[in-house]
Protein backbone atom coordinates (compact mmCIF):
# COMPACT_ATOMS: atom_id res chain seq x y z
CA UNK A 1 0.00 0.00 0.00
CA UNK A 2 1.23 3.36 -1.17
CA UNK A 3 1.59 6.01 2.13
CA UNK A 4 -0.69 8.42 0.43
CA UNK A 5 -3.10 5.44 -0.20
CA UNK A 6 -3.01 4.69 3.80
CA UNK A 7 -3.19 8.37 4.70
CA UNK A 8 -6.52 9.27 2.68
CA UNK A 9 -8.29 5.63 4.11
CA UNK A 10 -7.09 7.45 7.65
CA UNK A 11 -8.72 10.73 7.18
CA UNK A 12 -11.97 9.09 5.94
CA UNK A 13 -12.24 7.16 9.25
CA UNK A 14 -14.27 8.45 11.70
CA UNK A 15 -12.16 8.70 14.76
CA UNK A 16 -9.32 10.35 12.68
CA UNK A 17 -12.04 13.48 11.63
CA UNK A 18 -12.42 13.85 15.17
CA UNK A 19 -8.80 15.36 15.51
CA UNK A 20 -8.94 18.56 14.63
CA UNK A 21 -5.72 19.90 15.54
CA UNK A 22 -3.35 17.05 14.65
CA UNK A 23 -1.34 16.02 11.06
CA UNK A 24 -0.15 13.45 10.08
CA UNK A 25 3.54 13.91 11.09
CA UNK A 26 5.60 10.21 10.32
CA UNK A 27 4.80 7.18 8.63
CA UNK A 28 6.38 3.84 9.73
CA UNK A 29 6.27 0.49 8.25
CA UNK A 30 8.50 -2.57 8.44
CA UNK A 31 8.70 -5.55 6.02
CA UNK A 32 11.55 -8.49 5.78
CA UNK A 33 12.83 -8.11 2.22
CA UNK A 34 12.95 -5.69 -0.62
CA UNK A 35 10.51 -5.97 -2.96
CA UNK A 36 7.97 -6.78 -0.60
CA UNK A 37 4.69 -5.02 -0.15
CA UNK A 38 4.16 -3.06 2.63
CA UNK A 39 0.52 -3.85 3.97
CA UNK A 40 0.41 -2.30 7.06
CA UNK A 41 1.41 1.52 8.14
CA UNK A 42 1.52 3.33 11.65
CA UNK A 43 0.61 7.00 11.33
CA UNK A 44 1.62 9.08 13.79
CA UNK A 45 -0.67 12.02 14.21
CA UNK A 46 0.57 14.93 15.83
CA UNK A 47 -1.46 17.93 17.50
CA UNK A 48 1.23 20.98 18.08
CA UNK A 49 -1.08 22.63 20.50
CA UNK A 50 -0.81 19.91 23.21
CA UNK A 51 2.18 18.41 22.25
CA UNK A 52 0.59 15.18 21.80
CA UNK A 53 0.79 11.92 19.49
CA UNK A 54 -1.91 9.22 18.38
CA UNK A 55 -0.60 6.42 16.47
CA UNK A 56 -2.97 5.21 13.53
CA UNK A 57 -2.58 2.05 12.19
CA UNK A 58 -3.86 1.53 8.78
CA UNK A 59 -4.04 -1.90 6.39
CA UNK A 60 -6.40 -3.05 3.58
CA UNK A 61 -9.15 -4.28 5.93
CA UNK A 62 -9.39 -1.35 8.56
CA UNK A 63 -8.14 1.53 10.50
CA UNK A 64 -7.32 1.54 14.09
CA UNK A 65 -6.81 4.69 16.24
CA UNK A 66 -4.33 4.39 19.30
CA UNK A 67 -4.79 6.87 22.93
CA UNK A 68 -2.85 10.19 23.17
CA UNK A 69 0.49 9.84 24.46
CA UNK A 70 3.40 12.10 24.68
CA UNK A 71 5.99 12.12 21.47
CA UNK A 72 9.79 11.34 22.16
CA UNK A 73 10.48 15.10 19.88
CA UNK A 74 8.55 17.61 18.27
CA UNK A 75 7.72 17.02 15.05
CA UNK A 76 7.56 18.59 12.13
CA UNK A 77 4.91 19.10 9.78
CA UNK A 78 5.77 17.42 6.54
CA UNK A 79 4.58 18.77 3.04
CA UNK A 80 3.47 15.50 1.23
CA UNK A 81 3.27 17.15 -2.03
CA UNK A 82 6.92 16.70 -2.05
CA UNK A 83 6.64 13.24 -2.01
CA UNK A 84 7.94 12.27 -5.84
CA UNK A 85 9.03 8.56 -4.52
CA UNK A 86 7.55 5.87 -3.70
CA UNK A 87 7.43 3.30 -1.42
CA UNK A 88 8.68 1.15 -3.78
CA UNK A 89 11.32 3.19 -5.29
CA UNK A 90 13.16 3.96 -2.35
CA UNK A 91 13.47 0.42 -1.55
CA UNK A 92 14.99 -0.44 -4.70
CA UNK A 93 17.21 2.71 -4.23
CA UNK A 94 18.56 1.49 -0.52
CA UNK A 95 18.85 -1.94 -2.09
CA UNK A 96 20.64 -1.19 -4.81
CA UNK A 97 23.20 -0.03 -2.19
CA UNK A 98 22.66 -3.17 0.35
CA UNK A 99 23.67 -6.01 -1.37
CA UNK A 100 23.07 -8.62 1.41
CA UNK A 101 19.79 -10.57 2.67
CA UNK A 102 17.61 -8.66 5.11
CA UNK A 103 15.54 -9.86 8.17
CA UNK A 104 14.04 -6.54 8.83
CA UNK A 105 13.32 -3.52 6.70
CA UNK A 106 12.44 -0.69 9.16
CA UNK A 107 10.49 2.35 6.96
CA UNK A 108 9.84 5.57 8.05
CA UNK A 109 9.00 8.94 5.68
CA UNK A 110 9.13 12.06 7.82
CA UNK A 111 10.63 15.58 8.04
CA UNK A 112 13.92 16.72 8.67
CA UNK A 113 15.43 19.65 6.58
CA UNK A 114 13.51 17.51 3.83
CA UNK A 115 10.88 15.08 3.86
CA UNK A 116 12.46 11.70 3.89
CA UNK A 117 12.54 8.19 3.36
CA UNK A 118 14.68 6.53 5.98
CA UNK A 119 15.16 3.02 5.37
CA UNK A 120 17.07 0.87 7.74
CA UNK A 121 18.44 -2.61 6.10
CA UNK A 122 18.96 -5.25 8.86
CA UNK A 123 21.64 -7.85 7.71
CA UNK A 124 21.39 -11.73 8.18
CA UNK A 125 24.83 -10.86 10.42
CA UNK A 126 23.06 -8.01 12.77
CA UNK A 127 24.44 -5.07 10.33
CA UNK A 128 22.31 -1.97 9.31
CA UNK A 129 22.55 0.37 6.73
CA UNK A 130 20.81 3.36 7.11
CA UNK A 131 19.60 5.24 3.99
CA UNK A 132 17.91 9.05 4.42
CA UNK A 133 16.68 9.27 0.94
CA UNK A 134 15.07 12.76 0.14
CA UNK A 135 11.91 12.22 -1.10
CA UNK A 136 11.32 14.35 -3.89
CA UNK A 137 14.63 13.72 -5.70
CA UNK A 138 15.25 10.08 -4.37
CA UNK A 139 19.30 10.84 -4.01
CA UNK A 140 20.88 9.35 -0.57
CA UNK A 141 21.24 12.45 1.43
CA UNK A 142 22.57 9.97 4.62
CA UNK A 143 24.36 7.23 5.37
CA UNK A 144 25.48 5.42 8.51
CA UNK A 145 26.31 1.84 9.32
CA UNK A 146 25.64 -0.16 12.78
CA UNK A 147 26.05 -3.48 14.27
CA UNK A 148 23.57 -4.14 16.41
CA UNK A 149 26.03 -7.25 17.49
CA UNK A 150 27.93 -5.09 21.17
CA UNK A 151 31.53 -6.92 20.86
CA UNK A 152 31.87 -7.01 24.52
CA UNK A 153 35.38 -6.25 25.78
CA UNK A 154 36.16 -9.34 28.41
CA UNK A 155 36.67 -6.51 31.23
CA UNK A 156 33.75 -4.90 30.49
CA UNK A 157 30.60 -6.35 33.21
CA UNK A 158 27.55 -7.51 31.52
Amino acid sequence: MEIKTAIEKAQQNEDVKQLHDYFPGSCFACIKKAGEEVKDWTLLYYDPKTDKAIDVFVNEKFVTVSKETRPVNKIKKPDFSDLKITIGHALEIAQNNFTRSTINILITLHKKDELVWTINMIGVDLSVITYDIDAKTGKIVHEESASLIRKLDKNDPL
